[in-house]
């Protein structure tokens, strides 16, 4: 399912208000098992969502507007394109949701995960 379909799901069976301003779409890396992400870091002044495409669920996650008190504390920012700089692992036995990009925290996303999506 794409991007759009998605969020107008979502939108619908949930009655959710996401739109491709506040989400972010990742399917599972090809050369290691993270969904990778680069959000700039002015969209997390709303809350933003993130759909974690698994091939045969989606993963969605809210992280609310000031979910952490330091974003370039938590993350690693690129700085050529300030943005944070995500890689969520997928990897169910290692790490499984959370950030495993170098120069991050090890941030869990897992309590932020709002719902499992099955096509």
């Amino acid at each position: 399912m794409e991007k759009k379909q998605l969020i107008d799901r979502i939108n619908t069976q949930f009655k959710g208000n996401l739109n491709s301003q506040n989400t972010s779409y990742s399917g599972i890396n090809k050369a290691k098992a993270v969904w990778w992400f680069n959000i700039h870091v002015s969209k997390f002044e709303d809350d933003v969502h993130l759909l974690l495409d698994n091939t045969d669920h989606v993963l969605w996650i809210t992280l609310p507007k000031s979910f952490v008190s330091n974003l370039q504390g938590t993350f690693k920012i690129r700085e050529d394109k300030n943005a944070v700089d995500l890689e969520i692992s997928a990897d169910s036995k290692l790490l499984y949701l959370r950030d495993r990009k170098s120069g991050g925290t090890g941030f869990d996303f897992r309590g932020f995960v709002r719902d499992k999506i099955g096509f």
